[in-house]
């Protein structure tokens, strides 16, 4: 277990490494007028594309893939209660995936730019609220099942 967090660690600060790297070049090519300064940079740009290393953002489409909407029926609450609970369906420490849960927020992100008035920590905190108003109650029915058994 200790292995592989170790392992991940080392990819993850290894890709970190190699974006700033990439962001720092581009940025002193667009200084030199978008020319490559010697045959290494050149070298390095094909490099970096080629293990897939630059971002490239989200789409709307994947967005709506990855959260099941359509967009005909799209709201930001809609957007935010499906986010929700499909976030924390995929909380690591419940055996789920953080991967997983960094493209729920991307799509969320992205979906939301929709809905710029929207203010997401009301509508999550009310979201919250009633989840735990849920829990409650299931526990108060599962309370009663024990005395009356």
């Amino acid at each position: 277990m200790v292995k592989r967090l170790i392992i991940k660690l080392i990819i993850e600060v290894g890709s970190t490494f190699a974006k700033s790297f990439m962001k720092a070049y581009q940025q002193s090519a667009k200084q030199q007028g978008g020319k490559s300064a010697n045959p290494f940079s050149e070298f390095l740009n094909q490099t970096m594309q080629a293990a897939n290393l630059t971002h490239k953002p989200m789409t709307r489409d994947e967005a709506f893939k990855i959260l099941q909407l359509t967009a005909e029926k799209t709201n930001a609450e809609e957007i935010l209660k499906i986010y929700w609970r499909q976030f924390h369906k995929n909380d690591p420490v419940k055996g789920g995936s953080f991967y997983i849960q960094s493209m729920l927020h991307n799509a969320k992100c992205e979906l939301m730019k929709d809905f710029p008035d929207i203010n997401e920590k009301e509508i999550l905190e009310k979201l919250r609220k009633e989840e735990e108003s849920q829990k409650g109650k299931e526990e108060e029915g599962k309370q009663e099942e024990q005395k009356t058994n």
